[in-house]
């Protein structure tokens, strides 16, 4: 059984920004958020992150622990999943990428072709 006062849906002091599909940034803001993300994240890629934060939102939720303790285990899993945002644009950064090797492949062609 649960000790304290179960609390309704929490804001968190800052959301957590995750990266979800090709380069879109999600911003959860609130503990039920955190929660029904762990919850719909496939039961083949859970493991003990996920666990763990999971156990840490019901505990914030019950007031058994720090809401910035159960952000932070959050946090931890979705490092461990691939998921933390970076803040980088994954397209910007491959474009800008593409852009170098192109100017190296020219500077290449135009250093080979130099009469010498």
């Amino acid at each position: 059984m649960q000790e304290g006062p179960i609390r309704s849906d929490i804001e968190l002091r800052a959301p957590v920004a995750i990266a979800v599909g090709a380069g879109f940034k999600r911003e959860i803001a609130t503990l039920t958020g955190m929660q029904n993300f762990l919850k719909e994240w496939p039961l083949a890629s859970r493991g003990k992150s996920h666990s763990t934060a999971l156990h840490a939102c019901e505990a914030a939720r019950a007031g058994d622990i720090d809401l910035d303790k159960a952000r932070q285990a959050f946090l931890v899993f979705a490092k461990k999943a691939g998921i933390e945002w970076t803040g980088a644009d994954p397209v910007a950064v491959l474009r800008e990428a593409k852009i170098r090797r192109s100017r190296v492949r020219e500077s290449r062609a135009q250093n080979r072709h130099v009469p010498g």
